[in-house]
């Protein structure tokens, strides 16, 4: 059966906005330029929109291979290759690792805006980091994302969703890298291998859902919703899953349109 792809989307900073893409390469870590830069404390330690939820306010774009970030009247950008020779040791999660540091003049500009000392780091060379699966490939390099390269979702599964709402939800809520076109909610779960173009991918789980998707993508406003919902159906062992993570078992390319070809179900 073939599905299509109705969206593609990255986050190039991680828990910042996302970027619609008519095409896109696919890298053993993940979509390309998705969760490569990331902005992180005094400590080391990563931020997101958990702790930081204005994050979601910081809009970016990439022009001409530069990535630009504009908050309310203010905008900085910078080359996608920008970083100094400093190197910044980092927490994800229970994963440390090397990166970069962008610029002096890039970690001033996002102080200033969210009125902490903060620095933009980027994945480069000397960033390695891996997690271990419990099925085949049991192991897959990663982003800087939470913890799997890419996460899909089904437009029937945000539909169904939707009509168990009072309010419908913009589905940006799930900050989910490939949307595909679906008959039934939530078939993306069952998928097994798939190709899109020229990449085969694979899922290997439901994705557990947090605290994240009750935060307003525009506003920056935390609500209940859809957690309160989803937990209605969606719900097991103390998590709620919506959408799938999937890992990159061959590189390759897609776009908007393509067709996404599944394999047998596990």
């Amino acid at each position: 059966m073939a599905f299509k792809v109705s969206d593609i989307i990255i986050y190039p900073i991680k828990s910042l906005s996302g970027i619609s893409l008519p095409k896109v390469e696919v890298t053993s870590i993940g979509l390309e330029n998705d969760r490569k830069w990331m902005l992180i404390d005094e400590n080391g330690q990563f931020m997101s929109q958990r702790e930081y939820p204005q994050l979601a306010t910081f809009k970016t774009t990439l022009s001409e291979g530069h990535l630009i970030v504009s908050h309310q009247n203010a905008q900085i950008q910078f080359k996608l290759d920008t970083h100094t020779e400093e190197v910044k040791k980092v927490s994800v999660w229970n994963s440390q690792l090397k990166t970069h540091l962008v610029s002096n003049e890039v970690s001033e500009w996002f102080s200033n805006h969210l009125n902490a000392k903060v620095d933009l780091v980027l994945m480069t060379e000397i960033s390695k980091r891996y997690k271990r699966l419990f099925v085949p490939p049991f192991k897959t390099y990663v982003s800087l994302a939470d913890g799997y390269p890419i996460l899909i979702l089904g437009t029937a599964s945000m539909d169904h969703l939707n009509e168990k709402m009072d309010d419908p939800l913009n589905i940006d809520r799930f900050r989910a890298n490939i949307i595909v076109e679906t008959d039934t909610p939530h078939e993306e779960d069952d998928w097994s291998t798939f190709s899109i173009g020229s990449a085969d991918l694979k899922v290997i789980k439901p994705c557990a859902r947090c605290i994240v998707t009750t935060i307003n993508q525009s506003t920056a406003a935390l609500g209940k919703e859809p957690l309160k919902t989803l937990s209605t159906y969606r719900k097991k062992n103390n998590k709620i899953f919506f959408g799938a993570n999937v890992v990159v078992l061959n590189e390759g390319s897609f776009g908007v349109g393509d067709l996404v070809s599944t394999g047998n179900k596990d």
